[in-house]
Order: structure tokens, then C-alpha cells, then sequence
């Protein structure tokens, strides 16, 4: 859906279609494809077969119409399933120190989930791993049926940021068409540092170890757009991976993250 300005403001003024940043593709057209945090490929697979150009930020849903949690999700993992089972619409943490496999986990998960589609969202990881998440922990069948979006750890802040909430958007899209959606974003923790960054650089005063207030207004921000919809409509499953520096449990974005997520 472009957007249209005007030259000049004459009778019989040109109109020149433009799009813009604010919006972003969406559609099963993106299935297989890996794109940056402004929605453009970096696959090499040419350009996008996007069904629809939607604003970043999607609808709010009332809280009194969501569809209660009351349907398990086949993750892929025979210990999750049994042990820790994970319901339709739940949004849950994976807490723990860097280099010790959560990446693998969810690799695991976007090939074996019974989920209709994976979103997946690299954020502020080394570049090296997402080319091997992509081949080794997604593998062609996993990549078949999702969409990839990438920002590694040399991206802007802003890039970074917008990638956590595109890769959002695209759940949401997904779910509006009905179909049971697993979202991975790894991690959350970037994406809080990515907020700390551009807040800083404009003169927000830090609050609690270095991060200001606005991280964590964003952050329930963010986390609140996955879930359940309205009955009998689709639904968003979310993993979200939050770092834990040196096994710390009371980092401050591991204590948030753990008050506005349903489980660890």
C-alpha cells in the first residue's frame, strides 16, 4: 500500500507514489527469505513477494478478547512437551548465559514444532551465527516455513530495534490470518541494550544499572503484542532469550523480563 505526495499545490499537480519506513512488508510471500530490520532481503534471492505494505505497529487487542490459553503446543521437544508443556498463546523466557546452546534449542523448535509458521528474529547476534542458525539449526525443511529477520551485533541501535519489532509485525500478520505462529526472538537482552543506546545518545538520564526508564517501557511494550486473539482466530507462541551476564538472576532486565513474561 504506497503512500502519495504532492508536488506543488496547483491545480493538475503530479502525484508521485513513494514508500516510505514506516511501512513494512508482510505475506506468506516471505516464507524462506531472510531480511534485515527495515524489511529488505539480504538473502540474495531477489525481492520480496510481499502480499501487503503494513505500519510497523500493529492493532492493539483488548485484553478481555483474547482467547484464554487453553490448547498445547507441540514444540518439537519430547522434554519441553512432557515436562514443561507450552500452551498456545504463551509467551515464555529462555534464561541463560551466553555459549551455553539456547540458539540450538530454538533450532530445534522451528523444525519440529507442530506450529503452522516460525518467525524468527536475530538480534544483535555475531554475524557468523546467523548464517549457521539459517543452515544447520533451521536446515531447508525449518526454512521452508519461516521467516528469518536479522540484525547482527554490527547493526545500529536502531536497526536492531526495529528488527525485534518487525519481526513482531510479521507474527502479527500471520495471526490475523489464523494460522498458530511460534515466534523466537533471540534476544530480548539486545534489544534492551539497543533501546539503551539511542536513549542514552539523547540525553536520558540512566536509572537502574545504566539502563534508563524507557527500556522498560518498552519492553511489556513489545511483549504484550504476542499471545492469543480473539476466539477461534490465530495465535502467537513466543520464546524469548534473555541473557543472564555471569548467571546473574537479578540483572535488571532479567527481573523485568521474568514479571511480564507468562514462564521461564
Amino acid at each position: 500500500m504506497p503512500l502519495f505526495s504532492v508536488e506543488g499545490l496547483q491545480p493538475g499537480a503530479r502525484v508521485i507514489p513513494q514508500r516510505t519506513g514506516s511501512l513494512v512488508p508482510v505475506g506468506f510471500g516471505l516464507l524462506g527469505r531472510v531480511i534485515n530490520g527495515i524489511g529488505q532481503p539480504i538473502d540474495g534471492k531477489g525481492e520480496l513477494d510481499a502480499e501487503r505494505y503494513v505500519p510497523m505497529q500493529g492493532e492493539t487487542i483488548n485484553p478481555l478478547s483474547r482467547h484464554p490459553i487453553d490448547t498445547s503446543l507441540d514444540v518439537g521437544i519430547r522434554s519441553i512437551n512432557g515436562l514443561l508443556t507450552v500452551g498456545c498463546g504463551q509467551r515464555l523466557g529462555l534464561f541463560a548465559g551466553s555459549g551455553v546452546g539456547k540458539s540450538v534449542l530454538l533450532g530445534m523448535m522451528t523444525r519440529y514444532t507442530s506450529a503452522d509458521i516460525t518467525v524468527v528474529g536475530l538480534i544483535g547476534e555475531r554475524g557468523r551465527e546467523v548464517r549457521e542458525f539459517i543452515d544447520h539449526s533451521l536446515g531447508p525443511d525449518g526454512m521452508a516455513r519461516s521467516v528469518v529477520v536479522a540484525s547482527p551485533a554490527d547493526d545500529s541501535p536502531l536497526m536492531r530495534l526495529r528488527a525485534a519489532e518487525l519481526t513482531t509485525r510479521i507474527a502479527e500478520y500471520f495471526r490475523a490470518q489464523g494460522k498458530r505462529v511460534l515466534l523466537l526472538m533471540d534476544s530480548l537482552t539486545r534489544y534492551a541494550q539497543a533501546q539503551r543506546e539511542i536513549a542514552l545518545a539523547v540525553g536520558e538520564p540512566p536509572a537502574t544499572k545504566g539502563y534508563p526508564p524507557s527500556v522498560f517501557a518498552r519492553l511489556p511494550r513489545l511483549v504484550e503484542r504476542a499471545g492469543n486473539s480473539q476466539e477461534g482466530a490465530g495465535s502467537i507462541t513466543a520464546f524469548y532469550t534473555v541473557l543472564t551476564e555471569g548467571d546473574d538472576q537479578q540483572d535488571p532486565i532479567a527481573d523485568a523480563a521474568r514479571a511480564i513474561l507468562d514462564g521461564i
